[in-house]
């Protein structure tokens, strides 16, 4: 786990072997060492999309649920941060080199059910923060100046 800039803790949503299982071993090496000789990947590079990843999440759940959450992380959670990953690293390439569209559209997937999670449209079940009620209004008026039997007549 990393720490942010203001000393709280980040939860870590996905672990090396999530984005390692999405992602071909050469394509991990490709997408972050910058030395076309690599044989491994970069763990600096790699470490810095995870934490990128488990920052946006954080970013979105944080108001919405107590964090970082009890138990284990929610399957959910680890996709949205493999795809958020994933996509950091392609969007590190030189320029020219395109993203997948496959990479991208799960990205934008990723967003948006981050938002949805915020917004509280989906739920994860887990950790949540007592959302205030609705809000009620109370409108006060003058007395009616024609009864039911007025209105009825016309």
């Amino acid at each position: 786990s990393s720490s942010g800039s203001s000393g709280n803790t980040v939860a870590v949503y996905l672990a090396l072997e999530d984005l390692q299982l999405a992602t071909p071993a050469q394509t991990l090496i490709w997408l972050s060492a910058d030395d076309p000789a690599a044989t491994e990947p970069n763990m600096d590079v790699v470490n810095e999309a995870m934490s990128y990843a488990d920052n946006l999440i954080d970013g979105h759940l944080r108001g919405r649920y107590t964090l970082p959450l009890p138990g284990p992380v929610p399957p959910l959670l680890s996709d949205i941060g493999v795809n958020l990953a994933r996509h950091w690293l392609y969007a590190r390439r030189p320029e020219g080199v395109e993203v997948p569209e496959a990479v991208t559209r799960l990205y934008k997937g990723a967003l948006d059910m981050l938002g949805a999670l915020r917004d509280g449209r989906v739920t994860l079940g887990v950790g949540a923060v007592d959302a205030p009620l609705p809000a009620s209004v109370r409108v006060r008026s003058a007395p009616r100046l024609f009864g039911d039997a007025e209105l009825e007549a016309y």
